[in-house]
């Protein structure tokens, strides 16, 4: 038998972690929609050069989660309704999709997991939009997991990368509109359900009914500073 030969496994480098970290700050929304970002502060504050900073902006510029304006000015973009109502359309579908094959795929570890983050996003709601956010993000992407489509989830993160700054600040409305009804059922309870049932079905338009609602208001939302 010939000796298998094989490259040395290398670290990851320090341009994905960077490249990872701030992929993680734009879903959580930690930088605001038109916001302007300098390299320079960006290596600072996370105690690397200004290489792999650099290199990683320009990777999220590809993949059209930053703007780079001038060779200097990289931003963050600012949704438009209409992008955001192209972005719903394909999230209703893809999601759709994982919450039905989460309710025929999911394990009892996978259900306890996102009981527990749901738990976590109402006890929190209305007193910290930023956890709420966060928490609403690991909630999708664990029911994606549930779906063990790992290629949906791989399409759908981008989506979830361009929309966190605008679904954070969807959330610090939210909380405060203490009328909304988030004090009826919420919609991932009803996934819950659907998954502990093996209901396709049921998942899928839950999922999507939270998304058509949550999408009515930051559509409408962008609409009215449009037009102001």
């Amino acid at each position: 038998m010939p000796e298998l030969k094989f490259n040395p496994i290398q670290k990851e480098s320090l341009s994905i972690k960077v490249y990872n970290n701030m992929k993680n700050a734009l879903m959580s929304g930690d930088y605001q929609p038109g916001e302007r970002l300098v390299i320079s502060e960006i290596a600072q504050a996370m105690g690397v050069s200004i290489t792999p900073v650099r290199e990683a902006i320009f990777r999220l510029v590809s993949e059209q989660s930053l703007e780079l304006k001038t060779a200097t000015a990289i931003h963050v973009p600012v949704l438009t309704s209409q992008k955001l109502k192209e972005i719903q359309l394909i999230r209703f579908h893809l999601e759709g999709a994982a919450a039905a094959a989460a309710a025929e795929n999911a394990t009892d570890e996978d259900i306890k997991r996102l009981s527990t983050i749901q738990d976590e996003l109402e006890k929190f709601a209305f007193t910290d939009p930023t956890k709420t956010s966060a928490l609403n993000r690991e909630f999708h992407f664990a029911l994606m997991d549930a779906s063990k489509l790992t290629t949906l989830k791989a399409t759908v993160e981008p989506f979830w990368v361009l929309c966190g700054p605008t679904i954070k600040i969807f959330h610090v409305k939210l909380a405060a509109q203490k009328d909304n009804d988030l004090h009826k059922t919420h919609r991932h309870r009803i996934v819950l359900e659907a998954l502990r049932n093996k209901q396709p079905e049921v998942a899928k338009l839950a999922i999507q009914e939270d998304l058509m609602w949550g999408g009515h208001y930051m559509i409408q939302w962008l609409m009215e500073k449009e037009q102001s």
